[in-house]
Order: structure tokens, then C-alpha cells, then sequence
């Protein structure tokens, strides 16, 4: 017979062994967050933050989510908590200047993509992402230079080649915008005809 005291001993070790972390519920949330379970996510990530409220992780998953939802304010909240814990957070940065290029809030968006490229320069996406925000402020130059560079990463970048054209078109530089045009096509993209219409008027071509 097993004595009453190891008993009682064995019994308060169950909670320890079966406690979840704040990695557990990350990964929880992130598994629901994939079935579109958003709701539940950030529940899951919100459990996280409360065992470890320096989890930058936590915050920017939940960001994430909150952003699915269309929660924009809370998704900024979170990843502005996510930077303070993880100055390098690139995924924080990249997520919140994405909203605030959905909020047309371009100065904040293009600060956010520059961190984000600082961080992980190798990695397309922001200088894509901040081209665009460019473009959207009629910065041509800035916006050319950062879509040569997402180029030079991915050479099959379909999309680069027909924004670039868009940024020399805005440069009147219509013979590179036309061979940007002609790549983008030789790839597989059906390029805007209004564009297309436009770039032949103003270059004669």
C-alpha cells in the first residue's frame, strides 16, 4: 500500500508536469491562427503574454491576429510592445508598417520597413513593401532604388518588374519602363492595360 504521505506528494506534482508555458500557448495560438480560428488565437497568445509579459513573440502573434480581425489599433499597440521588449523584432516592424500603409500613414510605414530591412537586409519583402510606399508618396527615386534591390535579391520577382516600370514611368523614363513592362509579360504577368495604354501614349511607343 502506498503510505498516505506519497501519495499526496505524487498527487501535487500533476499541475507541475501538465503546466503550460508561455511557448506552449504561443504554439497553440499559432496552430489557430492557421484554421482561421482568430478568436481563439488570441486567447491562446493573450495566456502567453500573462505568464511572460517580456514574450515580444506573444505580442507580435498577437498583433498579428488582432490585425485579421481588423483590430488595427490593438494590432499597432502590440507590436509598438513587441519593439520595446525586441528593439530587433523585424517581424514586429514589417507587420505594423504594413498597417500603417493600409491606414495611409506613409511617413511611419516607410520609418518601419527601413527597420525592418536594417534588421534583415537580405529579405525582399521590406524593400518591396517600402517601394510602394514610396511610390504612393511620388518618391520615384527611393522607390526604384528599393525595387533594383529586391531584384538583385530575387531576379523572378514578377511584381518588381512591373512596379519599377510604374517608378520610371513616374521618372519619364519610358524606354526602362517598357523593358520593365516587356520582363514582367516574358514572366507571365498580364500587365494593366490602362498602364500599358498611358506608357504608349506618353512615349510616343
Amino acid at each position: 500500500m502506498i503510505p498516505l504521505i506519497l501519495t499526496c506528494a505524487l498527487f501535487l506534482s500533476v499541475p507541475s508536469v501538465w503546466a503550460q508555458t508561455a511557448k506552449d500557448y504561443n504554439e497553440q495560438g499559432k496552430a489557430l491562427l492557421k484554421q482561421n480560428n482568430t478568436a481563439a488565437a488570441i486567447a491562446e497568445f493573450t495566456k502567453a503574454i500573462a505568464i511572460d509579459h517580456n514574450n515580444a513573440q506573444g505580442y507580435t502573434n498577437r498583433a498579428l491576429a488582432q490585425a485579421k480581425l481588423g483590430n488595427l489599433a490593438e494590432a499597432i499597440s502590440d507590436t509598438t510592445q513587441a519593439i520595446e521588449i525586441d528593439p530587433k523584432d523585424a517581424v514586429a516592424y514589417y507587420l505594423r508598417g504594413t498597417i500603417y500603409y493600409e491606414q495611409h500613414i506613409f511617413i511611419e510605414a516607410i520609418s518601419d520597413f527601413s527597420q525592418d530591412i536594417a534588421i534583415d537586409p537580405k529579405v525582399a519583402k521590406g524593400y518591396m513593401s517600402r517601394a510602394l510606399t514610396y511610390l504612393r508618396v511620388n518618391d520615384s527615386n527611393e522607390a526604384v532604388s528599393d525595387l533594383t534591390r529586391v531584384l538583385e535579391i530575387n531576379p523572378d520577382y514578377i511584381r518588381a518588374y512591373f512596379n519599377r516600370a510604374v517608378g520610371y514611368y513616374q521618372l519619364k523614363q519610358y524606354d526602362k519602363a517598357w523593358a520593365d513592362v516587356h520582363k514582367a509579360r516574358s514572366l507571365g504577368l498580364t500587365v494593366n492595360p490602362d498602364f500599358i495604354a498611358e506608357l504608349k501614349n506618353v512615349s510616343g511607343q
